[in-house]
């Protein structure tokens, strides 16, 4: 598979495409200058235990109390950590970053990814990637078993084309660093003790073996890229790509066009059909849609079209990486066996993502439900702002993602002479971004109350 990484960053936000097979499969965001959160490892400081709620309340150095679920130790989970008392200290890991008005969710189930393993220090099991072979899996546990003690593992798909001495050199050093960690608990205060690396490193670590090309626009986070290469995958060192202009990526990958669909809430498919995605408090809820019939009788439209949805429904979900409960409406049908070849479809779409994702099939009422693993907010709402006008009930676009779109469009025609109109919100803060990238002899901005907040209009001359 041919897979490509393009990072692209402006002001306050830092963008990172995946593409595999020149189709943009998953987008993430993150901000600049702030400390990465999930995954993170932090010690905390019983406040409150909570028998009503089933967990423990800790001061991990935030604003707001994480929240410990202690359910798994009551059942006698040995994977778990003891119940603690008010006072004591603990160390933990973000697995849902701070929403709203809720704080963190944290587990003491620990774990340090590598490149062919996730290490788990606080269990005694060796577990497998779903995508090895069973061959694979005997030759591999064969290889682990002498090598932990007390400890654990997730074997990597990747693990299948290392040897044994690479696969001890990395756990060594997970190890270490665990140590490490545990060192640092014993003389610090409540708070952040080994921050998750950036989320482009993540999405590295995820697909190194495939990865093609690695573009980066920004020099700083190229110079921060290479630092972390050099250590852990020095064969894609040649594979990094810093170019200061990367709209031309923008355009022959669609990459401009597939940001502006995160924030549709209308997705048309090919055959006719359309489907509404409304992600609200509690839930994201999906309407799948019928247009011009594509079938000889009601049953086969409504399972191409369901079947079609499935694929798209299956792509925005991760291209928006959306979490918690999600109900699908499908099409109705009345043959069962219509309705299981779609529930299996679904599965399929999903088999990649494992245990974070649980399709529980169709109820009563014809609605598919699944949940999947929720860690942070998703793309579209981390990049949108509260819409002033209906109060709440809707989102635009954030000024952080309008000011990355515009000074992407910017660069795209360098060199011509360019006047830009937008709402008097932003005018100040795009003013000081053409001033920084010193463009104010190239581009002109006039405030306007004709365009919306998310909205702006370029005009180019000369």
């Amino acid at each position: 598979m041919d897979v490509r990484l393009i990072v692209s960053s402006s002001g306050n936000i830092i963008l990172t495409y995946l593409l595999k097979n020149n189709t943009i499969s998953e987008i993430r965001v993150e901000y600049r200058n702030k400390p990465r959160l999930v995954g993170s490892i932090f010690k905390g400081r019983v406040r409150r235990v909570t028998k009503s709620l089933s967990g423990v309340f800790l001061d991990i150095g935030l604003d707001k109390e994480a929240y410990l679920p202690t359910k798994s130790i009551l059942n006698g989970n040995e994977e778990s950590c003891p119940i603690p008392s008010e006072g004591s200290d603990l160390i933990v890991q973000m697995k849902r970053e701070p929403i709203d008005d809720k704080g963190a969710k944290v587990s003491c189930r620990i774990s340090l990814a590598g490149k062919y393993m996730v290490y788990l220090p606080n269990t005694n099991k060796i577990l497998f990637s779903s995508k090895l072979s069973g061959e694979d899996k005997k030759r591999l546990k064969a290889v682990f078993e002498p090598l932990v003690n007390g400890d654990g593992v997730i074997v990597r798909t990747s693990a299948k084309e290392a040897t044994k001495e690479e696969l001890e050199t990395e756990l060594g050093k997970l190890r270490s660093l665990w140590g490490n960690i545990k060192a640092r608990a014993r003389r610090k205060k409540p708070g952040i003790l080994h921050e998750e690396k950036p989320t482009y490193v993540q999405l590295i670590m995820d697909h190194w073996h495939d990865i093609g090309e690695i573009v980066v626009d920004n020099r700083e986070i190229w110079m921060e890229l290479l630092s972390y290469l050099e250590e852990d995958l020095p064969n894609l060192l040649s594979k990094v790509r810093y170019v200061r202009n990367v709209s031309v990526f923008f355009k022959r990958y669609g990459l401009d066009s597939a940001l502006g669909k995160i924030f549709s809430k209308y997705i048309w498919l090919k055959g006719g059909g359309f489907i509404t995605i409304e992600e609200t408090e509690a839930m994201t809820v999906i309407d799948v849609n019928s247009g011009t019939g594509c079938g000889d009788t009601l049953e086969e439209n409504a399972v191409r079209t369901n079947l079609e949805a499935a694929e798209e429904i299956a792509r925005q979900i991760k291209l928006r990486d959306i979490g918690g409960i999600v109900v699908i409406d499908f099409i109705d049908m009345k043959d069962r066996r219509n309705r299981e070849k779609v529930i299996k479809r679904m599965r399929e779409l999903f088999l990649e993502e494992g245990s974070r994702v649980h399709i529980y099939g169709i109820t009563h009422l014809g609605l598919l439900e699944m949940t999947r693993k929720k860690e942070t907010p998703s793309v579209t709402r981390l990049l949108s702002a509260t819409c002033p006008y209906c109060r709440g009930r809707g989102y635009i676009k954030s000024p952080d993602i309008l000011l990355y779109e515009i000074e992407k469009e910017i660069s795209y025609f360098k060199g011509r002479y360019i006047d830009i109109k937008v709402n008097p919100a932003i005018k100040d803060e795009l003013e000081d971004m053409i001033e920084k990238n010193n463009l104010k002899q190239w581009v002109s901005v006039q405030s306007t109350c004709d365009v919306p907040l998310d909205y702006y209009e370029m005009v180019l001359s000369g």
